[in-house]
């Protein structure tokens, strides 16, 4: 089947590539400018004290993090003093609403253009396929097999298998085709404490804009006795069954979401509430046939990354307590990821997926 994905919400899946404030961008009137560094070099190459300037250049990006205020400059002012418009040397710039002067994270992108990876958006459709095959056990046998085993990090693997027998093999999903350049933006990851209300230094981050659209593809190629009878999602042709699967998972954590956020009077979560509040009745309305809405990459809850929405209160309690030694497992999690647009606030990371017929 190919799929249309809508993003609700901005979306960041990071590559791991860091740009430094010092050497590799520069921030003015609303925009930051991308450094060629191929360019610079050549331009830098053609002054007769080439290889002094070079030199100073080496130093400025040696220095990063740590200086005062006043080197984030330092490239600018270099720039200037050599004679060259970094404007003319930027390999792309990015419209900001926000001063950035920070390491700004980068976004998955093939060929310079951003996308999102299949295995992020499999990823999510995982953690709902073993939230749904959780239904048909009993809560005890699961807990015992974790105990048991020491999953750190549980994957279904009493579910699908590992490594080549892992049952997912019948289920692909390839990358999204690349956005537009234009799609690319920057913004402000902050955690906002619920309880406390205070809200930490911001993380700057790339991101595929809210609204942007592109495609994609999700195929299930199981047959015949190659899986169980109740892994009929995966069988051939059977698409549609995930789309019911990660309709219902999705619905069932935007609930407990907004029961927690509830307990939270500050006016900073009123968006984020109101936000919820409309996607939850667009996830009850759905076409499961159809489409589904999904949470992928930075920014996601405890909730959205496990099963834990099937658990009761008592076994949720025993592993929050475990694995998170100062939570109150009665309010958990207390933080949230919420980016700033434009005087609101959003939370990263919520798309819908249209099948497309034809």
């Amino acid at each position: 089947m190919k799929f249309r994905i809508h993003l609700l919400t901005p979306v960041n899946i990071g590559n791991g590539v860091v740009l430094s404030q010092f050497c590799d961008y520069i921030y003015d009137k609303s925009f930051v400018y991308y450094i060629n560094h191929d360019l610079l070099a050549k331009e830098l190459a053609r002054r007769s004290n080439s290889d002094e300037l070079l030199d100073r250049f080496v130093l400025i990006a040696q220095k990063q993090a740590g200086d005062s205020i006043k080197d984030r400059f330092k490239l600018k002012s270099f720039l200037e003093e050599v004679g060259l418009d970094y404007k003319q040397i930027a390999m792309k710039k990015i419209r900001v609403k926000h001063e950035i002067k920070e390491q700004i994270q980068e976004q998955a992108k093939s060929a310079g253009q951003p996308f999102i990876p299949g295995s992020s958006i499999k990823g999510a459709i995982r953690t709902a396929l073993i939230s749904f095959l959780f239904e048909l056990e009993h809560e005890g046998s699961i807990l015992e097999y974790l105990d048991a085993k020491k999953r750190e990090n549980y994957i279904g693997q009493n579910y699908f298998g590992l490594y080549g027998e892992d049952n997912l093999k019948y289920l692909l999903v390839s990358d999204t085709m690349p956005f537009p350049n234009k799609d690319l933006g920057i913004a402000k990851f902050f955690t906002f404490n619920l309880e406390s209300e205070k809200t930490t230094i911001p993380i700057i981050k790339e991101v595929i804009a809210k609204d942007s659209t592109s495609t994609f593809t999700i195929k299930t190629k199981a047959v015949g006795n190659d899986v169980k009878p109740e892994y009929v999602f995966l069988q051939e042709e059977k698409e549609d069954f995930l789309l019911r699967i990660i309709n219902e998972y999705t619905r069932r954590n935007i609930e407990i979401e907004l029961e927690l956020l509830k307990r939270c009077k500050s006016s900073n979560v009123k968006d984020i509430k109101e936000f919820y509040a409309g996607l939850l009745q667009d996830v009850k309305k759905a076409d499961s046939a159809a489409e589904a809405y999904l949470r992928i990459g930075s920014g996601k809850t405890f909730y959205d990354n496990t099963i834990a929405q099937n658990l009761s209160k008592k076994s949720l309690s025993q592993i929050i307590s475990k694995n998170f030694k100062k939570a109150d497992a009665n309010f958990f999690p207390k933080t949230r990821t919420v980016l700033e647009e434009g005087g609101s606030k959003e939370v990263p990371g919520w798309v819908k997926i249209s099948r497309l017929v034809g």
